[in-house]
């Protein structure tokens, strides 16, 4: 009797294998003969529901012209995708991945629409993100004009830098999006799910817990110099927006800082007490912050 369950067991699996292989070549005609095999012989299985969903949005778009989807259709499907089609994918295991982001794709090759800063998740951009197409990803987002500083855009920019090249050659878009959209920041860290990033975060909030995530940038050069050396270029000579700067005073600070830390290499100076005037002017707190790391420099 147990060699007579292993050899159903099996068979069950087999068949499994057989109508997830369909999926994965999108063949939709043999997947829904392999469904249908599978529920013949395991009417019970929890996974046949979505295999039945899978094949229908398979059999509904692999052969459609996306190409003639307006904004409005791509939406829909995107919703469709997003919430029923991603959840049952997991069916699939690892090749889930595969099979989405056909669609994934086809679809953001059909978004052509210029940015649309109140849908954004429309955007080609995002649908790369979401086929992990990451290249394409920084493509689209370069592309998008007269909103460089949308923090969909940055976010963009700072997954699709981090997923290819890795944290240190993303620190500049980091600090960008820190500085634009401080109130999604938490957010950002969690889709780059860098650990040694996850460390500074807690270390900043503990360190400075008055100030938001616009200062993370300031606040880490202040604790580690050495980042600069991450960024491949001057902050200073990479910023000429004086006028964002000024209105975002934790990049300005940040800016400054860059001034400060090379002036201090010199020693103490007139232009130094200068400087650090400046920054006290910009933030109270986060001259404490400087003043107390150069006491403990400097004792």
């Amino acid at each position: 009797m147990h060699q007579l369950d292993i050899f159903l067991d099996s068979r069950e699996v087999t068949l499994a294998n057989e109508v997830i292989a369909a999926l994965l070549a999108r063949d939709s005609e043999s997947a829904a003969h392999g469904i249908a095999r599978l529920r013949a012989e395991a009417p019970e299985r929890s996974d046949l529901p979505c295999f039945d969903r899978l094949n229908d949005f398979l059999q509904l778009f692999q052969h459609a012209d996306f190409s003639l989807l307006d904004a409005d259709a791509i939406e829909v499907a995107v919703d469709v995708l997003a919430t029923r089609i991603v959840p049952c994918a997991r069916v699939l295991g690892r090749a889930g991945k595969d099979f989405l982001g056909f669609f994934w794709r086809r679809l953001a090759q059909a978004a052509g629409a210029p940015f649309d800063p109140e849908r954004p998740q429309l955007h080609a951009a995002e649908l790369y993100l979401r086929a992990e197409a990451y290249d394409r990803v920084e493509e689209a987002a370069s592309a998008v004009a007269g909103h460089s500083r949308h923090p969909a855009v940055l976010r963009w920019r700072a997954i699709a830098c981090h997923r290819r090249s890795g944290l240190r050659a993303t620190r500049l878009p980091i600090f960008l999006f820190a500085w634009h959209a401080p109130a999604s920041f938490v957010d950002l860290l969690g889709e780059l799910d860098d650990s040694r990033l996850e460390k500074e975060w807690v270390a900043f909030q503990a360190e400075a817990e008055d100030l938001d995530a616009s200062w993370f940038p300031a606040w880490l050069l202040l604790r580690h110099p050495a980042v600069l050396l991450d960024l491949h270029v001057s902050l200073a000579g990479r910023f000429d927006e004086h006028a964002t700067a000024a209105e975002i005073p934790a990049m300005q600070a940040c800016l400054l800082l860059v001034g400060i830390l090379d002036l201090e290499k010199s020693g103490h100076s007139r232009r130094l007490v200068e400087q650090r005037a400046r920054l006290r002017a910009i933030d109270q707190g986060f001259f404490a912050l400087y003043m107390q790391s150069r006491d403990v420099c400097y004792r």
